[in-house]
């Protein structure tokens, strides 16, 4: 629910405007002679890509695709959105506004489509597929993984010189990670005003302020987003019971607005287009690659790279710091890891007082599902919501 305090905000407007225009600060870093980074999943090190001088943007899907691409090279079974993000690749439109691709191993359907991609570079030469790189993380935490782990980051640094055509020093990264850094600071300062008593913040106009920063320049975005900050002090209250959102990564508003509208409030999300995208500094005091790798390492765990105990843990904790009354779990279709979580999740949660309610098999987008409205409408009232103001 985007209010009209937010929309009469020139900093929030300018950041939707962003959001609504993905294509946008791609089309201006490169015209400026910039190169771009398109970055699919959550764990890819942009530290080393801004080190670089370069610009890492999420390749978005695109909910007015055919998806004939995707439909001539992948197999039914793939997920919605990626799907989606794929087919935008093998359409042209991701070399358009990028000059190459970073893969992370943030799900197993990622690994797929990064074969997937290189098989293409190799065997269809007049597809249009940019250089694409793979980052292959261990996520379970111990001293083995995590040396690992610096091995990997170090050879994404390498990769990153390779792509920005000059040697990458520690220095950069330093001015990288104190990017980020005050980047993710500025996030948490609107996640704060989310998590307070009275929220003044909606679950929708918090995603578009931090998913805008998925597609400008990091420094800029932190501007805009501390100005919104001081301007949110003083919106109005939002009132309604308190909703816990995870599951899939939201790159639209449609499932909050449905939330919202009924009369709850998202004041917090786990998915990584939300709060688990801020979450955790890169220590400066750290080596680089001991840095890069502990940030991406040690986050909440993901529903794609954890255990049913982890997650389970992970989001209970979550939940109780966010005093939310009820959770929702919304998941794409042929995304089965949440469904193995939620059982436990839900009965942990119902030992809290707390409410759990799943969402899955939903197309992209999910405002395509006939019932999900409606569903969602069950939910908020069954939580004790009202029509939000």
């Amino acid at each position: 629910m985007l209010r009209e305090c937010a929309l009469e905000s020139p900093s929030f407007s300018r950041l939707l405007d962003v959001w609504r225009n993905r294509a946008r600060g791609a089309e201006e870093f490169r015209a400026a002679g910039g190169r771009v980074v398109g970055c699919l999943g959550e764990d890819v090190p942009e530290e080393y890509i801004i080190a670089g001088g370069m610009l890492p943007v999420r390749i978005p899907p695109d909910p007015e695709s055919d998806l004939a691409g995707a439909d001539r090279w992948l197999e039914a079974c793939f997920d919605p959105l990626v799907r989606s993000q794929f087919d935008r690749i093998v359409r042209g439109e991701t070399a358009r506004l990028c000059d190459y691709i970073a893969v992370s191993n943030s799900t197993d359907v990622l690994v797929r489509i990064y074969l997937y991609l290189r098989e293409l570079r190799r065997t269809e030469p007049e597809c249009p597929v940019p250089p694409t790189a793979f980052i292959d993380w261990l996520f379970t935490r111990s001293r083995k993984f995590q040396l690992a782990n610096e091995r990997t980051a170090a050879i994404f640094r390498a990769q990153a010189e390779t792509w920005a055509g000059r040697p990458i020093s520690d220095g950069d990264v330093a001015a990288a990670i104190g990017i980020l850094n005050e980047n993710r600071a500025a996030l948490r300062e609107i996640s704060a005003l989310r998590l307070a008593p009275e929220p003044r913040v909606s679950g929708a106009e918090a995603l578009v302020i931090t998913g805008a920063g998925f597609y400008m320049e990091r420094a800029a975005h932190t501007a805009l987003v501390r100005d919104v900050a001081r301007e949110a002090e003083s919106w109005p209250a939002l009132t309604g019971p308190r909703v816990f959102l995870s599951g899939t990564g939201q790159y639209d508003t449609g499932i909050y607005d449905m939330i919202e509208d009924g009369g709850a409030v998202v004041v917090a999300e786990d998915h990584d287009c939300g709060m688990r995208w801020y979450e955790g500094d890169t220590d400066p005091a750290l080596p680089p690659e001991r840095a890069v790798a502990a940030r991406y390492m040690l986050r909440s765990p993901s529903p794609k790279k954890a255990t049913v105990e982890a997650r389970v843990e992970a989001l209970c904790r979550a939940v109780k710091a966010a005093d939310a009354r009820g959770v929702a779990v919304c998941m794409d279709r042929f995304e089965e890891a949440a469904s193995w979580d939620f059982p436990e999740q839900r009965r942990a949660l119902a030992e809290m007082g707390v409410t759990a309610r799943e969402f899955f098999h939903l197309p992209y987008p999910a405002a395509g599902d006939p019932g999900l409205k409606a569903d969602m409408a069950d939910f908020v009232r069954a939580l004790g919501g009202g029509q939000n103001g």
